[in-house]
């Protein structure tokens, strides 16, 4: 059994608490929380993510929803100290309580800039297009070799960006009797299963089972008729395991944070380990060989046996995108690994699962 003494009354009164597997873990987190800050005087949460959920040994690695609970029991106990910047506004940065205040605000003079620059909206539209062009590139490539697979949604890479982006036709919000009040970011055809409507989210937290930007998908693809594919850097296991392979939704993990590929300097700087450490940056607009794979060989492997479970499950899915019942109640329905086990987590910004 896990020694609980080392855990704050808050902690422990988490449904998580109840797991003494996810104790370690949490422990663990805490652990490498504050060597990361002892390396790196001062840190967002998003790169202690990196360092420590995708990073080290596999026995070392503990997940976002972990380790933003191991974050949050420190702040408890007075062994982790927040910080703000105005460059960031309320978004928090952590030093261990040792650190100088005068070291934590020489570091963040370059941090918080850098992060900032990254984060803000219009660069996420910029981030968003390259793993859009990314995919684009590849539906092409499908279409030049089999012609049977036509998709809508088309950049038009041959002429100057306008405004940083280049110019882009969203497909249509209609195919046929079927329409939508949403955009997809593109749809593809000629599958014997039936029209793919294709979602891609160059996001740098992971996608949990309770996202948004699942239930859009489900909506997009329920108003269409069509079967929902999510393309994404990372998609936690119990998205996978518990949600989307139940529910019928085809998933893929790019396990790459594009940025365009004129923003080449940017990406350096953020990758740099002694900076904000976001290694899986890669300032590219090329297909690379895993999403390729994954567009052209695994996809159609399964696409038949999960287009099945995503019209079986259709009513279910139904409701839980337009909001009639609950994750719970979905899981239960679409006989989910996690049905009947479902924990209501408290509203601390850490992602139920």
């Amino acid at each position: 059994m896990t020694d609980k003494t080392q855990f704050s009354k808050r902690l422990l009164s988490h449904p998580e608490a109840a797991n003494d597997a996810a104790l370690v873990r949490i422990a663990t987190g805490k652990r490498r929380v504050q060597s990361v800050l002892d390396q790196h005087t001062v840190a967002h949460r998003r790169t202690l993510e990196q360092k420590i959920s995708e990073q080290g040994p596999r026995p070392m690695r503990v997940d976002p929803h972990l380790l933003g609970l191991g974050i949050m029991d420190l702040l408890e106990l007075n062994r982790l100290r927040e910080y703000r910047h105005s460059d960031t506004g309320a978004q928090p940065w952590y030093a261990n309580p040792a650190t100088s205040v005068q070291a934590v605000v020489d570091r963040l003079s370059h941090l918080a800039p850098l992060y900032s620059q990254v984060t803000r909206h219009g660069f996420g539209n910029l981030t968003g297009d390259a793993l859009e062009i990314v995919v684009y590139k590849i539906l092409e490539r499908i279409n030049a070799a089999k012609p049977r697979f036509p998709y809508h949604g088309h950049f038009f890479l041959d002429q100057p960006k306008q405004g940083n982006r280049y110019r882009k036709i969203q497909p249509p919000k209609h195919l046929g009797k079927y329409q939508t009040n949403k955009e997809a970011d593109f749809l593809q055809f000629g599958h014997d299963a039936g029209p793919l409507c294709i979602e891609c989210k160059n996001l740098r937290e992971w996608i949990y089972p309770n996202s948004r930007d699942i239930r859009e998908l489900m909506q997009k693809a329920i108003d269409l008729n069509c079967i929902p594919v999510l393309v994404a850097r990372r998609i936690h296991y119990s998205a996978r395991t518990n949600l989307l392979e139940p529910a019928g939704i085809i998933a893929h993990e790019t396990y790459l944070n594009y940025y365009p590929a004129d923003y080449t300097e940017l990406a350096d700087k953020v990758r740099d380990k002694n900076s904000l450490g976001f290694t899986d940056v890669t300032a590219s607009e090329e297909p690379h060989q895993r999403t390729i794979t994954f567009f052209e060989n695994n996809l159609p492997r399964i696409l038949n046996r999960m287009a099945e479970s995503w019209r079986r499950n259709l009513p279910a899915l139904t409701d839980y995108a337009h909001e009639r019942i609950n994750l719970a109640q979905l899981y239960t329905a679409i006989g989910s690994p996690a049905g009947g086990k479902w924990l209501d987590f408290q509203a601390n910004g850490e992602p139920p699962f």
